[in-house]
């Protein structure tokens, strides 16, 4: 059951390759990038979404093809004995257990897409927020080895992780956070003397009780333009919408 799992998972690409594919597709403009960088984040990620639902179809077709070219010979023997003996009515209960065992590898299977969706969702969305500010001319880089390790939860710095170090008042630190979900408060960072931290979501269902929070950590939030725009928050400057991020990026 695994091997065929592993096999169909195969028709999947990588976080990268559906990246790319994304961004052929929207052919966004530099200038519409600059100005509109929420709006720009989240038609990404529908459109990205779209096309990874897409390869997943793919992926459960494979599967599919897989599970009964293994069962062909036991299937096949068994219903055309259940045709020649016994009719339609008992024709159809054998072909519903089969349907049923087929039905458990799709349920693993589904089981192991809703993880791949989680985690690439995250994924993708990190690495478009670099592509998008490389995109645009603002220097940013991603913490790796020791300096993952010391930075901790923040996932992107401005403009690289030496001047995060040695001069943290001089950089900007993002944590970026597709959703904001049950666990999001011990997955993003607490803001330390001398560091500003933006976190960064597309979340469309952002509480006053989870803005509060927010601000209770130190961090800013650049959200959705939509959301920003509520009038919840008007009187809560540390929420902000994400099209306004790399005005103030670029101040720095």
């Amino acid at each position: 059951m695994q091997e065929l799992i592993r096999l169909a998972k195969e028709e999947i690409p990588s976080v990268d390759a559906i990246i790319e594919k994304t961004w052929i597709q929207l052919n966004f403009k530099r200038s519409y990038v600059q100005r509109n960088f929420g709006e720009a984040l989240v038609s990404f990620d529908e459109r990205a979404t779209k096309i990874f639902m897409r390869y997943e179809k793919d992926a459960l077709v494979r599967l599919a093809k897989l599970w009964l070219e293994m069962q062909k010979a036991n299937i096949k023997s068994r219903f055309e004995h259940i045709l020649a003996q016994k009719g339609w009515n008992e024709f159809l209960n054998e072909a519903s257990k089969v349907f049923a065992e087929f039905g458990d590898l799709v349920q693993q299977f589904e089981k192991d897409l809703g993880n791949m969706r989680k985690a690439r969702g995250g994924k993708t969305f990190e690495k478009v927020i670099i592509k998008f500010l490389s995109f645009i001319g603002i220097k940013s880089e991603i913490p790796r080895g020791i300096a993952k390790e010391e930075l901790r939860r923040i996932d992107i710095v401005i403009p690289s992780v030496d001047i995060a170090i040695k001069t943290p008042d001089r950089a900007i630190f993002l944590t970026c956070k597709r959703t904001l979900r049950e666990r999001w408060k011990q997955e993003v960072p607490q803001a330390r003397l001398n560091q500003r931290i933006y976190l960064l979501t597309i979340d469309d269902d952002l509480s006053e009780g989870k803005a509060i929070e927010i601000n209770q950590k130190g961090l800013i939030a650049f959200v959705r333009d939509e959301l920003a725009k509520d009038r919840a928050f008007g009187k809560m400057p540390w929420v902000r919408r994400l099209s306004d991020l790399p005005g103030e990026l670029k101040r720095i």
